[in-house]
């Protein structure tokens, strides 16, 4: 198994903790630009149910892959909510990829 897939299952594992979890959408940000990370990264950081810091650490993973493709994907900016598309946007800014 790569290390992105073991990051997505334990990042989508309800069951791990919550240091994990944010651990793993870290990590993720480092991945290449893969669509199951960002479908896994986009459902984490809108569900309500989870922990706020995981959901912040989703939507900052989500931007620094935009911003390492050099492409903000507009259309994935705009299903973020809350803490994840605050912290995504503030990324892009501090990047100057408005």
């Amino acid at each position: 198994m790569n290390h992105t897939l073991a990051w997505i299952e334990i990042l989508l594992d309800q069951t791990a903790s919550d240091a994990e979890r944010d651990d793993a959408a870290m990590d993720l940000g480092f991945s290449l630009n893969e669509e199951a990370v960002e479908i896994a990264l986009l459902t984490v950081a809108n569900d309500e149910t989870v922990d706020e810091m995981i959901r912040a650490s989703c939507g900052e993973s989500l931007a620094q892959i935009w911003i390492a493709h050099n492409q903000v994907s507009r259309e994935k900016l705009s299903l973020l909510t809350g803490i994840a598309l605050g912290e995504a946007i503030s990324m892009i800014k501090s990047e100057n990829m408005e």
